[in-house]
């Protein structure tokens, strides 16, 4: 009499074998990619006996596409089943998708406002833990042509190089940029930095025929801060107050009341170190100057720092002053060592040719403030 003998294997079935061929994310998508859900598409992109089960996984791990267009190559390698070609190969899929939406002209965004601009990056920027900044490249009818990532990390005054920001402008004929990044803290308010940074874009720009047509500080909530509405680091008149301070670049003048100045950070209150040094009265140091000062990593990491820099300038400022006599201004210099915070990581010496001004504040009291000399 026959037996009847019943082999288990020992492989289970994965979920792509228990379907049919009709129904497996390969031919769905073959058929009628638009009709596909998320699931489909990222497993005939990943490809293998157990596609559906590492789509799956990757969903519950990024929790939608944009978590996972953000996500670091190594962090979706991590996912049990990916390699890091396959992480490649997803990266290079989503950043496909994303420049195809910009692709056709007719379909293109149109920036009419900082509320266009800030609506196309908010949700991905506002999610990101460090400083990045973008760069919107527009045509001559405000279109969106690309989105561009310039800069991740410390985003400040000191490491941002204006040709870097300029350079995909250039490449892809791009008449107008706007300018994009993000606070991790989730406070939009701009720095310092900020405004001495979109100073010199904007002053780049201009010998470049590529018009700056804005700056926009990004925070959570969809909170946000346009600094071309403020007025900040552009051609705009704040006050016409009589004891106004003027910062001046070439011919265009930015004119604040002292106040107005240190409420924005144009100014930078150093009223208490300033008294150790020997100024008896309020002082303050231009945001120039104060991006100017502000250690790298590399300087840190040596014992640099943005405190023992400041006292430098103030010491020398308040030297200047007992030595020369004068009532309103003095010239003094100060030696900055700087280190590149790139290989290789040279060091050189500069000299920092500054102004120690003497003036009225907004009451008619007397003020000091320390900068450069195109800062007055």
């Amino acid at each position: 009499m026959n037996q009847l003998f019943h082999l288990q294997s020992p492989y289970p079935l994965t979920k792509l074998k228990r379907l049919p061929l009709r129904e497996q994310p390969a031919y769905r998508v073959s058929q009628n990619a638009d009709a596909c859900n998320l699931v489909e598409l990222l497993a005939a992109l990943v490809g293998g006996s157990q596609q559906i089960e590492i789509a799956e996984a990757l969903l519950e791990r990024f929790g939608n596409i944009r978590q996972l267009h953000q996500a670091h190559i190594i962090e979706i390698g991590g996912i049990h089943g990916i390699g890091q070609q396959t992480a490649i190969r997803l990266k290079a899929a989503l950043a496909l998708g994303k420049k195809a939406m910009l692709e056709t002209e007719e379909e293109r965004p149109t920036i009419h406002s900082p509320a266009d601009a800030a609506a196309l990056v908010q949700y991905e920027m506002s999610l990101l833990e460090q400083e990045h900044l973008k760069v919107m490249l527009l045509d001559t009818r405000n279109r969106v042509i690309d989105i561009v990532e310039i800069y991740h990390g410390s985003v400040n005054a000191s490491q941002v190089r204006v040709a870097e920001l300029f350079k995909p402008a250039i490449q892809q004929m791009a008449t107008t940029i706007l300018v994009l990044h993000n606070h991790p803290t989730g406070d939009p308010s701009p720095s310092p930095d900020d405004v001495t940074v979109t100073r010199a874009i904007a002053q780049a720009g201009k010998l470049l025929d590529i018009e700056l047509i804005d700056h926009i500080v990004l925070g959570n909530n969809g909170r946000y801060v346009s600094l071309k509405e403020r007025g900040l680091g552009f051609d705009s008149l704040i006050s016409d107050g009589r004891n106004a301070y003027r910062v001046s670049e070439n011919d265009v003048i930015f004119t604040y009341t002292r106040a107005q100045a240190l409420a924005e950070g144009v100014l930078i209150d150093t009223t208490e170190m300033a008294h150790e040094a020997g100024f008896k009265i309020p002082t303050a140091i231009t945001a120039d100057l104060h991006a100017r000062l502000l250690p790298n990593d590399t300087e840190l990491a040596r014992g640099q720092s943005y405190e023992g820099r400041l006292w430098d300038v103030l010491w020398m400022a308040s030297v200047g002053a007992r030595l020369s006599g004068s009532t309103d201004r003095v010239s003094f210099q100060v030696i900055l060592a700087e280190v590149e915070d790139r290989h290789p990581q040279k060091t050189r010496q500069n000299t920092l040719n500054l102004w120690c001004v003497i003036g009225p504040g907004d009451q008619g009291e007397p003020v000091i403030t320390v900068g450069f000399p195109r800062d007055f």
